[in-house]
């Protein structure tokens, strides 16, 4: 069975890196480089999990994304992975064991993520 992986960051090299990376370990993949889009894919696709980042147009995409999705019945079986550098840029620490009500995710991995951690990841949110 291929799962479907969307990963969302408004870095493009990110994006390809991302691709290549899940791609080569049989992952199906869709990109978005904005919420919008994201939105849109998961309206259209059936998606088995989300790589999300944070700091987007706004500092707080992410987070509000992956609140917008837990939120609703129809998106919040969907696992997340919050890939962000945000405690190295705003110098906050976030946790999921301390801020799980604002970090509505399943992992929390900071940039810059090793593949092979990542695909540890996913195979443990997929199994």
């Amino acid at each position: 069975m291929s799962y479907k992986i969307l990963v969302v960051d408004d870095d493009i090299d990110v994006l390809e890196s991302r691709r290549i990376v899940l791609e080569h370990n049989n992952y199906e993949v869709e990109s978005a480089s904005n919420i919008k889009v994201a939105r849109e894919i998961l309206e259209k696709m059936k998606i088995d999990l989300i790589l999300l980042d944070v700091m987007m147009e706004k500092d707080t995409d992410g987070f509000t994304f992956a609140q917008e999705i837990k939120t609703n019945d129809k998106f919040k079986h969907i696992p997340i992975i919050l890939a962000t550098a945000v405690n190295q840029r705003t110098k906050f620490k976030f946790d999921i064991e301390t801020d799980g009500d604002f970090l509505p995710v399943e992992k929390f991995m900071e940039k810059p993520i090793d593949p092979d951690d990542l695909i540890v990841a996913i195979r443990g949110l997929l199994k």
